[in-house]
């Protein structure tokens, strides 16, 4: 499910947002909340993209997921540990 919602500028000008950057959300603590900004590149070529998506997609193997376990799962407790956020 995708929803678009406004956002006054002011509450997000802080953070250096540009338009097209992807902002999602990994945690939240207390009053504050973690998030991940991700910006495209302006000078990756699409085959240079194709490229990393590719490595991403075969580079099977370096993460052992659990059963039942997702990679959202992982990448989750990932950044969980980085931040030193509760479960």
């Amino acid at each position: 499910m995708t929803t678009t919602m406004t956002i006054p500028a002011d509450t997000l000008r802080s953070l250096g947002l540009h338009e097209g950057d992807t902002l999602h959300i990994i945690a939240e603590k207390d009053s504050a909340f973690v998030v991940e900004i991700s910006r495209h590149e302006e000078g990756l070529t699409a085959a240079q993209s194709k490229a990393a998506t590719e490595w991403l997609r075969t580079s099977t193997g370096i993460v052992k997921l659990a059963p039942g376990e997702t990679e959202d799962d992982v990448r989750v407790a990932y950044y969980r540990e980085k931040h030193k956020l509760d479960s």
